[in-house]
């Protein structure tokens, strides 16, 4: 097997081939990370090791390296990484961290398109605008490579490792210095996939015809609801109800105007609000 230790230090992994900036260390191949080209063919490499160096890159060459990794890395083949977790205070305060790069559970969700991550349970990476996984397209740019996340593993400290998975998370989301370090199997997805359709609304039904749907929905719920105790959310929907569909596509209500896959964005979350309150 090929294996490659990018930014080894003096602690190479045994078999690896040594690639590190620094001729101090214990590297086979001394290379600049930030803009020097792995000299492997592509699609050669099983496996790529990186420990405590993805954190030292600029961000220009933190992406660099993630396209040299796909690009060497044979299909299925995986990258290992270990990084310093982002919530930590002395990571805040490493000036030898340099691209700011929030190593969390959301990292490697930017390299994906797929819409469910088996690595991780949903309520890690899941909220109301990002509810599917992979966040590829988010700056509607093509990067040209696809990882699957096939781990993830927190290296807690010591005051937390004991908790429940549910107050695990619960803590990494709201505190400081609760996770020291943090680990990811990610495999090479190839050929890279071409554009999926991740969001809301991009799929090839007619947005329109779903907001409609999606306002005829919500009738029914405020008519369910009526002389009822009200929600805060009902008096929004029926300003919405009441709006109507301009020659443009855009929807008009009270005079504010929406494109339609804005609309059914907010549609989607006054539905979602009261189903909650329906059923509660």
């Amino acid at each position: 097997m090929l294996i490659l230790d990018l930014g080894c230090g003096q602690k190479k992994i045994e078999g690896a081939v040594g690639i590190d900036f620094s001729s101090m260390s214990d590297a086979d191949l001394i290379l600049n990370l930030n803009e020097e080209y792995l000299p492997y063919e592509d699609s050669s490499v099983d496996l790529i090791y990186s420990s405590h160096t993805l954190e030292h890159l600029s961000i220009d060459g933190f992406f660099h390296v993630m396209k040299e990794a796909y690009r060497v890395l044979k299909p299925g083949g995986q990258s290992n990484i270990v990084v310093p977790y982002f919530m930590t205070t002395a990571n805040f305060a490493n000036p030898f961290h340099n691209n700011n790069i929030c190593f969390n559970e959301h990292t490697f969700r930017f390299f994906s398109s797929e819409t469910i991550c088996n690595a991780t349970d949903k309520d890690d990476y899941a909220t109301p605008s990002c509810p599917q996984w992979g966040l590829r397209y988010s700056a509607n740019a093509e990067l040209g490579i696809e990882f699957r996340t096939l781990d993830i593993f927190y290296y807690y400290f010591p005051e937390y490792q004991d908790l429940s998975e549910k107050e695990k998370r619960i803590a990494r989301s709201s505190k400081l210095n609760v996770v020291d370090q943090i680990s990811y199997v990610l495999e090479a997805v190839k050929p890279c996939p071409i554009r999926p359709e991740t969001a809301p609304v991009a799929n090839s039904d007619d947005p329109r015809e779903l907001a409609e749907d999606q306002l005829h929905y919500l009738r029914r719920q405020v008519d369910f609801l009526e002389g009822k105790e009200s929600h805060k959310m009902t008096s929004r929907a029926r300003e919405y109800l009441a709006g109507s569909f301009e020659k443009s596509g855009l929807y008009n209500r009270r005079g504010l105007l929406s494109p339609v896959n804005q609309l059914a964005l907010e549609l989607d979350y006054m539905i979602q609000t009261l189903r909650r309150y329906i059923g509660e």
